[in-house]
């Protein structure tokens, strides 16, 4: 599996700003049919998330938001993605196991019986979707990963937003419980809307790198270098998840699992972190 870190929302009904996003850092594009793009486009913007899947589909990770499910556009835009070789869809206002169900239904009956690995990412942007995070985390092996839409979800349960983000804690810590329980990969962190705020932006990330997010959502090419020095280990977690592994190792060897390594207990836990980290780096 590939890491990515960064996944950058693109408007669905603009092919420049595609093109442009394709020679970004980013490591994932979001060609957005849903938020980006007005109702009476949505057919036109389907062509142009067409388009631009078959002329940089093979430069860049690509994902298609398609519109939600209880749309009439759902259907269409699975169908756009999965023909045209998209690698997933991100599902908005996922809310339960039945709803995500239809979405990977769907998706199957479009691909048919090619062997695509194909990810479906459910959007947790609602309390509902919290609250059954784990049955929507596991109603497909479709499902690799959530992602978390905070703007919506402030919304919807009308909290204010903080820079602390204290009032989001509950709900990023059920995404990851979810994700965990559930085993598939780490979820994505929601959008920071303020795009000259590099400070606000690395202080959201390191907080949800903190409850266990992996990556997060972007609205800029701005932004990406922020989301990747976070997201990213430093020099000196990777010389220290090094020592670690070859250090238990090497005891392991002599049956003992349990040592010390600068000063800090390390058993069976620590060291398969230090391994996922080296893992991380060498699939990135």
């Amino acid at each position: 599996m590939v890491f990515l870190r960064s996944y950058l929302f693109v408007p669905g009904n603009n092919l420049s700003v595609v093109k442009k996003a394709v020679s970004s850092a980013a490591d994932c594009i979001i060609l957005d049919l849903e938020d980006a793009v007005a109702h009476s486009e949505k057919e036109k913007a389907r062509e142009t998330v067409e388009e631009a899947l078959l002329k940089f589909g093979k430069e860049k990770t690509m994902f298609v938001r398609i519109n939600d499910i209880g749309t009439s556009y759902w259907k269409k835009d699975v169908s756009c993605a999965v023909e045209n070789g998209a690698k997933g869809i991100i599902v908005p206002k996922a809310e339960s196991e039945y709803g995500i169900k239809m979405a990977c239904n769907e998706v199957k009956s479009c691909i048919g019986n090619a062997k695509n690995e194909f990810c479906i990412v459910p959007l947790i942007e609602t309390a509902k979707g919290v609250q059954f995070a784990y049955e929507i985390s596991s109603a497909d092996k479709m499902i690799q990963r959530l992602a978390f839409g905070s703007i919506d979800f402030s919304l919807d349960i009308d909290c204010e937003l903080t820079p602390s983000g204290l009032e989001l804690l509950f709900a990023r810590s059920q995404i990851v419980i979810a994700s965990k329980a559930a085993k598939i990969a780490p979820p994505i962190d929601a959008v920071f809307p303020n795009i000259k705020d590099e400070q606000g932006l690395e202080r959201e990330a390191r907080f949800a790198r903190q409850v266990g997010f992996k990556s997060k959502l972007a609205i800029h090419p701005k932004q990406l270098a922020t989301i990747h020095a976070v997201f990213s280990p430093n020099e000196k977690e990777i010389a220290e998840a090094k020592e670690i592994v070859e250090a238990f190792e090497a005891a392991e060897k002599e049956g003992v699992a349990s040592i010390t390594v600068n000063n800090t207990l390390v058993d069976y836990p620590v060291y398969k972190k230090a391994v996922s980290l080296l893992f991380q780096i060498d699939n990135s």
